[in-house]
């Protein structure tokens, strides 16, 4: 490709980053009134998308090489992904099996995120010697402490069945055979009195962090790493719980923190909390 074409193409993938990064909407960033020559060239490259307010670059098919060079190429591409993945979003959400799947698997993802930092007397009391050892035990019980949170807080017995639809279109799901020894589980679910906690927090709670924590489960898979990328799949995510629960983001927020706090409130052991769980149940962003 020309050196020329090359910095006109460039002036388009500018636009539609700086757009993007001032917040306009995907559907309003990127277009610019040009030249002939660039019309052609992003037809002949198949690139090429018209709109009322002029022509950009399309979000749907690959650069070619020389741009994918560029840094503003890179930036654009890794746009491209996330906004495969924000249209995915409201796919997901307008299905309830497939939200269900995701949130689901989401949980699951979540808990696995986590160093479960808890009290260490608790630790003590169900006969682990060490943090290290804690640490091996939490992370095999991980499967068995989401199972028993789809049971209470989705009504779901058959988890397997309830990834299915997730499963027929190639998305990723937690893996339900993953878990240690049922003595290790049973300890690990002693001293988070895990069974309590799925009594305090509300379910909504739990689907809002679950469908959160998947679609950020997406973004890694697809090796997104821009942070205007991410803004992106976020903006989506939230608008999709928006549309959905009928509240704002911040309420969504402030209900998440709430309820941890009533977690943390009512799991005391020796007049402290018995973890933080803060760090255990939460949001990705």
């Amino acid at each position: 490709m020309r050196k020329e074409d090359v910095e006109s193409l460039k002036q388009l993938l500018r636009q539609f980053i700086d757009d993007v990064e001032k917040g306009k909407a995907i559907e309003e960033a990127g277009w610019m009134k040009t030249e002939r020559g660039v019309e052609h060239l992003l037809k002949k490259l198949g690139l090429y998308e018209r709109g009322p307010q002029g022509v950009r670059i399309s979000l749907y098919n690959p650069l070619p090489l020389d741009l994918l060079k560029t840094e503003l190429g890179d930036i654009f591409s890794d746009m491209q992904l996330a906004v495969k993945i924000r249209e995915l979003v409201p796919y997901l959400g307008g299905e309830q099996s497939l939200q269900t799947g995701a949130e689901i698997s989401g949980f699951a993802y979540m808990l696995e995120a986590s160093e479960f930092p808890v009290f260490s007397h608790r630790l003590f009391q169900e006969g682990f010697s060490n943090v290290d050892e804690w640490h091996s035990g939490v992370s095999n019980a991980t499967c068995f402490l989401t199972l028993l949170a789809t049971r209470k807080m989705w009504a779901v017995e058959n988890v397997e069945k309830a990834l299915e639809s997730l499963s027929r279109l190639s998305l990723p799901t937690f893996e339900t055979k993953k878990q240690g020894e049922q003595k290790d589980i049973d300890r690990v679910r002693k001293v988070l009195k895990w069974d309590e906690v799925l009594e305090i927090i509300d379910a909504n709670t739990c689907k809002v962090m679950g469908f959160l924590w998947y679609v950020d489960r997406l973004t890694i898979l697809e090796g997104i790493r821009y942070p205007e990328s991410m803004v992106l799949v976020q903006e989506g995510a939230w608008k999709m719980l928006e549309e959905k629960t009928g509240k704002s983001i911040q309420e969504l927020r402030n209900a998440v923190i709430e309820d941890v706090d009533r977690v943390e409130r009512r799991t005391i052991d020796q007049g402290f909390a018995i973890a933080s769980w803060h760090e255990i149940l939460r949001l990705p962003w």
